[in-house]
């Protein structure tokens, strides 16, 4: 089994901090809450990337998440 945010098997592979954050509409619970890649929707380990905030209208709330993504599989920096 292979997890979808393993090493880029090619030059030109994508990785998921390289990834565009989908519009909020789009995210899911878990990658909201920083619990999920908001590239792939993997289940994140401690060493994540934040990608930034994305913000939630609830009513006359708003409400921001910061959203996180897979980190480098190269172990180098982001």
């Amino acid at each position: 089994m292979t997890s979808r945010h393993a090493p880029p098997t090619s030059p030109g592979a994508t990785r998921c901090q390289d990834v565009p954050v989908p519009a909020t509409s789009r995210l899911s619970t878990e990658q909201l809450q920083g619990r999920a890649c908001v590239a792939c929707g993997e289940p994140l380990p401690a060493a994540r990337v934040h990608r930034g905030v994305a913000l939630v209208h609830d009513g006359g709330y708003a409400l921001d998440f910061d959203v996180y993504s897979c980190p480098p599989s190269d172990g180098g920096a982001a």
